[in-house]
């Protein structure tokens, strides 16, 4: 995995900070997240953030925890 220092943003669209986290890559983009004590996983679905424009995949813990990160891992919505 790789240590990436992540802008994250919570549900209520509040900055958290600058928060370190663990990304595993497939060839499009992060499939494994170690993030705030979880581990989220990709969900097969994947967008485009409105407000940034930038590409995004939504990820999930096995107790569907949910957030969508940028195709790099440098930005991180909680949901």
């Amino acid at each position: 995995m790789k240590t990436i220092n992540a802008q994250v943003t919570d549900t209520n669209h509040r900055a958290r900070g600058v928060m370190s986290i663990q990304v595993d890559f497939d060839k499009t983009g992060p499939s494994l997240v170690e993030h705030d004590g979880q581990t989220y996983c990709y969900t097969h679905k994947a967008g485009t953030n409105r407000k940034t424009g930038l590409e995004v995949r939504e990820m999930a813990t096995f107790d569907d925890a949910r957030l969508w990160i940028t195709l790099d891992g440098t930005q991180v919505w909680e949901d």
